[in-house]
């Protein structure tokens, strides 16, 4: 309001315009409505002669909001903006003000080219040549960022009639000023129209040239930004270049480039955190992160405090006031934590920009392949297929499953698997066969086998979006009574990269079994007494010292488990724990006096080297739902942020008794000499045929 009472129109309609673009739609056409009346007021005070400069700044912002806002009545305003324009020429003298008379010929060329009234010919004829007298003035010898700006418009009116190869001839002129490292937002803007009129019209090198370009400009920009939350707001608006460069390289026969920009765009949070760890490790930790960490951790403090005393109380004699005073308490320290979390990656050399994460290519990858017999299956999903590419040491092949696309594939994961999970875990349970047998139809899992997976015996499986939480063994093969899980040994990862980052970490070669220490976590609420039992047959295979086991809720403090979590080379959990799909970075594991959550195990402060091995016997470790970027936020991947070398989780929540027989079986397995996937593969079979003589028993 100061720039009204001051006069000043002309800054208070940026203002306002920003204003009412970030409000809901129906607020829109009354803010939209007022700001015009408010406009009108003060231009009744202007005379074109003494106050022509600031005139023709409000009447262009004025007609620039009538283009740019949505409103019931949003063709006729177009109308009124061509109208407000021609006002403004009538009146400004191009050799006076060259300037105003080129800016306002271009915001014509917009009007033009969005109107929707008239003859569409005449109304692409007429912003063509706005922008063209535009461009007398704003040439690229004098005035190159604006002129790429216009040739980047002229390539959207060419588009919009259909005249492709003219559009794309205009957009290269734009990216020519517009290069990706210098003006990344921009570059952005015209790569993306480049490749997404190429794609239209079926001109996939083009497509894949101004993509490619348009991919760097994403990268540069996220670099750039010192927010996380920021970062991954760039990539979520962005993803969509990802999914139809894929798509371009697929349709030209490149499959390996198809692949590697699938991968580029994989996890890029999680891949930026293990970078960071990586880059970091060993370094003593600068006074202003320890700062912040010390803030963090004395917030998480107070929630977990909060809790036990509101745990500890006569819940049923407490008043409305008080559940609500509450819940505020536990809100406003949540969002002072999350404020601390997005200063501490601020002053991280990784996620700050200061250090690009180079992404791998294929060679690189398919080094990742210890064994002939290993394949890597790299799931993706486009807005109309899944691609399922299929990686050797030597070679690559690709499957696809036409028509399983973003809607088709991942909307019903959501609605017929995580939706009843959440919702009614019961009916879940019941229907859990037949969501895995039509879910291996159409992943068309038959076909893939006897196509690409003949003389695999071990499959290395890069999960994408929702698929993230299916149990992939538990699939059928269309093989009587056989599973995914029966045919292969099967390992995942979210993606290749985060595979590299834990293969290259250097804590391997320093232990061998027989040296491993081992530490268990046990039962820290006193209510699993099977975790108990599990905990203590652990301990006789392994003969782990009572200094290394954490037992109830005497023992199994926060501090301990730090404690034991930094000393010991295989860390056991059999505890209570929980995902929060709502929250990832407040998934938590539960202890004795409060929580580990998923945000702690992320934060500079835990640092694992040592981990070769976690095994998180407990609920929900591994579930997440992955952003359209595929991040997949778990306490499991926090734990591979934090330095471990593998992790052992779970997608649900788990029965007492069966995790610990399953813990038991793999243990003992690793015993006779199997790696950690034989070792699970042989757990699993072992359990199910427990379960199987159990029944026939009872």
């Amino acid at each position: 309001m100061f720039w009204l009472l001051m006069g000043r129109i002309e800054k208070v309609i940026p203002l306002y315009s920003a204003k009412i673009k970030n409000t809901k739609r129906d607020d829109n056409y009354v803010n939209l409505d007022k700001l015009v009346s408010i406009c009108n007021v003060v231009l009744e005070n202007f005379t074109q002669d003494r106050f022509t400069e600031k005139w023709v700044v409000i009447k262009n912002n004025l007609a620039s909001l009538y283009c740019d806002t949505p409103h019931p009545n949003r063709s006729n305003n177009f109308e009124l903006a061509i109208d407000i324009y021609n006002e403004v020429l009538g009146v400004l003298n191009k050799e006076s003000f060259p300037e105003e008379w080129a800016n306002t010929q271009m915001n014509m060329g917009i009007a033009y080219d969005k109107r929707v009234q008239g003859d569409p010919q005449e109304n692409f004829n007429l912003a063509v040549k706005a922008y063209q007298n535009s461009l007398k003035i704003y040439t690229c010898e004098n005035h190159p960022f604006t002129c790429a700006i216009l040739q980047n418009n002229l390539g959207n009116a060419y588009r919009d009639q259909g005249l492709a190869t003219s559009a794309i001839n205009y957009y290269w002129l734009a990216l020519e000023i517009h290069i990706h490292t210098a003006y990344p937002n921009e570059s952005l803007r015209a790569s993306r129209n480049l490749g997404n009129t190429a794609f239209k019209f079926g001109y996939w090198d083009e497509a894949i040239k101004g993509y490619s370009i348009a991919i760097k400009a994403v990268e540069t920009s996220r670099s750039w930004v010192k927010s996380e939350s920021r970062r991954q707001k760039i990539l979520e608006e962005s993803i969509g270049i990802y999914e139809s460069m894929v798509q371009a390289c697929i349709n030209v026969g490149q499959i390996e480039k198809a692949f590697e920009y699938s991968e580029r765009s994989r996890s890029k949070r999680l891949v930026d955190l293990m970078a960071s760890y990586n880059l970091s490790k060993g370094e003593e930790i600068p006074p202003k992160i320890q700062e912040l960490l010390q803030q963090y951790e004395e917030l998480q403090r107070q929630i977990d405090q909060e809790r036990q005393s509101h745990k500890s109380e006569n819940n049923r004699s407490k008043t409305r006031a008080v559940w609500e005073a509450y819940n505020e308490a536990i809100a406003s320290l949540k969002t002072q934590k999350q404020q601390v979390w997005e200063n501490l990656r601020r002053e991280d050399p990784v996620l700050a920009g200061e250090i690009q994460v180079n992404p791998l290519s294929l060679s690189e990858i398919q080094k990742l392949i210890d064994q002939p017999n290993t394949a890597i299956l790299s799931f993706y999903t486009t807005n109309s297929d899944t691609h399922i590419f299929v990686v050797q040491q030597n070679q690559i092949t690709f499957h696809t499953c036409t028509g399983q696309g973003l809607n088709t594939l991942q909307g019903w994961i959501n609605q017929n698997w995580l939706l009843p999970y959440m919702n009614d875990s019961q009916k879940w349970e019941t229907q859990i066969n037949s969501i895995l047998r039509e879910l291996a139809e159409r992943l068309q899992i038959s076909e893939l086998i006897d196509q690409h997976l003949e003389e695999i015996e071990e499959l290395i499986l890069v999960p994408h979006i929702l698929l993230h939480q299916i149990p992939f063994a538990a699939l059928p093969t269309g093989e009587y009574q056989k599973y995914l899980g029966d045919k292969f040994i099967i390992r995942y990862t979210p993606s290749c990269q985060i595979l590299e980052f834990c293969q290259q970490r250097d804590n391997v070669g320093k232990f061998n079994e027989i040296s491993l220490q081992y530490g268990t976590v046990e039962d820290a609420e006193d209510n699993l007494p099977c975790a108990r039992f599990e905990g203590e047959q652990l301990a006789k295979m392994y003969n782990i010292p009572p200094e290394n086991r954490l037992i109830g809720s005497s023992q199994a403090t926060s501090n301990k488990y730090r404690q034991l979590a930094q000393q010991v080379q295989v860390l056991h959990c059999c505890h209570h724990a929980q995902s929060r799909l709502d929250n990832p970075l407040e998934s938590q594991l539960k202890l004795a006096d409060g929580s580990i959550t998923l945000g702690q195990l992320m934060t500079p402060s835990w640092r694992l080297p040592q981990l070769v091995e976690v095994f998180l016997s407990c609920c929900e470790t591994n579930l997440g739902t992955p952003s359209l970027t595929d991040d997949i936020l778990t306490l499991s991947t926090g734990f591979l942020c934090a330095g471990a070398r593998s992790v052992v989780s779970t997608l649900w929540s788990v029965n007492d008794l069966a995790t610990a027989l399953f813990s038991i079986f793999y243990y003992q397995q690793r015993q006779e000499g199997k790696n950690r996937p034989e070792a699970l593969h042989k757990a699993q079979i072992q359990l199910r045929e427990f379960t199987k003589l159990v029944r026939i028993q009872v």
